[in-house]
């Protein structure tokens, strides 16, 4: 082999080591003062929709808003905040004096399931390097959170961003 060629494999190696150490997130609100990072890979969609458009069923845990017809199928929507802990999101747009009638329903996939989750904003796509999440079990207050989180991400910005395991969060609200 030439210098070239091994040089040329080498830089190969790398940009494929870095490409796997950088994973696109979608990054969105908890609550006004906690951001979340999902994982791309596992999404489908982000809809703004009108509460109304959400179907409540009564009987089921506090943290199901009920269920929504996306493309023609029914599908469960969950929210996120409730059921991570935080204050629902009824509660948190009443706190603010801006009690609004929509919110994003984020569609995930994780194996075969498709299950939505309610927020009241999203941001944007974040690159992160994987290998600079964080993780402490003093950070994460109840079980839920333990279970769903991968740990934190300290942005560039000094930002903090609880990243969100999309397999394990569905898992979650199947339940």
């Amino acid at each position: 082999m030439t210098n070239q060629m091994i040089s040329s494999q080498k830089k190969s190696t790398q940009l494929a080591k870095y490409h796997a150490a950088i994973e696109q997130f979608l990054s969105f609100y908890l609550d006004a003062n906690q951001q979340a990072l999902l994982p791309t890979q596992q999404l489908l969609e982000i809809v703004k929709v009108s509460l109304v458009e959400i179907t409540a069923i009564s009987g089921l845990a506090p943290s199901i808003m009920g269920i929504y017809n996306w493309r023609g199928d029914v599908i469960w929507v969950v929210d996120l905040a409730s059921l991570l802990g935080y204050k629902p999101l009824y509660a948190q747009q009443y706190e603010q004096e801006k009690l609004q009638d929509k919110c994003h329903i984020i569609f995930l996939r994780s194996q075969d399931n498709v299950i939505g989750f309610a927020v009241q904003r999203v941001g944007q796509i974040v690159k992160c390097d994987i290998s600079t999440i964080q993780t402490s079990d003093l950070t994460f207050a109840n079980p839920a959170m333990m279970q769903a989180c991968r740990g934190y991400w300290l942005s560039g910005a000094e930002e903090t961003f609880l990243v969100i395991d999309g397999d394990a969060i569905v898992e979650i609200a199947s339940k």
